[in-house]
């Protein structure tokens, strides 16, 4: 059987790709591209591909006649400024914490369009995930067996993330992302303390995600908790005082000023670095 090998462009990721190159045969290593990935991580996935000489399957979710479908796209030719995203959302909506719909159809949709047009179905390949067995509880295992999911982090190889992060430390090259910026560059799963600190460090960040939210929120919809606007979390994050995120690698947590703890409430995701 196959083995599809989702690289996100996270460490964590990257890390099991080198392991199951190393380790097993009958690999295919898949990356999903929303356009709104930062130009650290793509730059991460092709000095992957390089050193460890691994071909890696460059992807973005496409829309023809208001089908969803894919196409094949390359470090030099992938979508920098939103594009397949913005597709999306112009059949989907916008997406939020009650329609999650992002993660579905630019990531495992596009990838799953891609193997039917191989010849692969559900059943003929097992599809690899970057969850290490410190995160383990995150994994629906019913699920996994009924999509043929498995977690070589989390079982084969337990690995934690304080393994990863020293792991890459030492290697010869590394994802250039501090823990909270994410591979997503602005991410509506981030948590509130995350998001604010991004938009402190770099306002124009948010330009794309408000004009989204202008173009297809209807006055109604937006990506944030809390029916927050991508303009909100700017202006917040402007006149509010709060202890940023650190890069939990380089600084140990400090003792966090008595603000609103909900500041750090996030959902999974498959954009995060690790």
């Amino acid at each position: 059987m196959k083995t599809i090998v989702s690289f996100s462009g996270g460490r964590t990721s990257a890390y099991m790709a080198k392991i199951l190159k190393e380790k097993t045969e009958n690999l295919l290593f898949v990356f999903a591209n929303t356009g709104k990935e930062r130009q650290e991580t793509l730059d991460f996935i092709r000095l992957c591909e390089l050193n460890w000489e691994i071909e890696v399957i460059w992807l973005e979710y496409d829309l023809t006649d208001n089908q969803s479908t894919f196409k094949i796209v390359s470090y030099e030719t992938a979508s920098r400024n939103g594009e397949p995203f913005e597709k999306m959302i112009r059949k989907y909506g916008l997406p939020n914490i009650t329609r999650p719909h992002c993660s579905r159809e630019l990531k495992e949709g596009t990838i799953r369009r891609y193997l039917r047009s191989i010849g692969l179905n559900k059943g003929s390949y097992k599809t690899a995930l970057g969850i290490r067995v410190d995160e383990a509880h995150r994994i629906n295992w019913a699920k996994a067996k009924n999509d043929f999911l498995f977690y070589p982090l989390a079982t084969d190889f337990p690995t934690t993330k304080e393994f990863i992060r020293k792991w890459w430390s030492l290697n010869n090259f590394n994802l250039q992302l501090k823990d909270y910026e994410g591979n997503c560059d602005f991410c509506w799963k981030k948590s509130l303390r995350k998001l604010l600190t991004l938009a402190i460090e770099n306002p124009k960040i948010i330009d794309w995600w408000a004009d989204m939210e202008t173009k297809y929120g209807d006055g109604e919809f937006t990506f944030f908790r809390g029916e927050k606007g991508a303009i909100d979390i700017l202006d917040f994050a402007k006149n509010n005082k709060f202890e940023k995120a650190k890069d939990e690698f380089q600084l140990n947590q400090s003792t966090p000023l008595l603000f609103d703890y909900e500041l750090d409430a996030g959902s999974n995701c498959s954009c995060g670095v690790f």
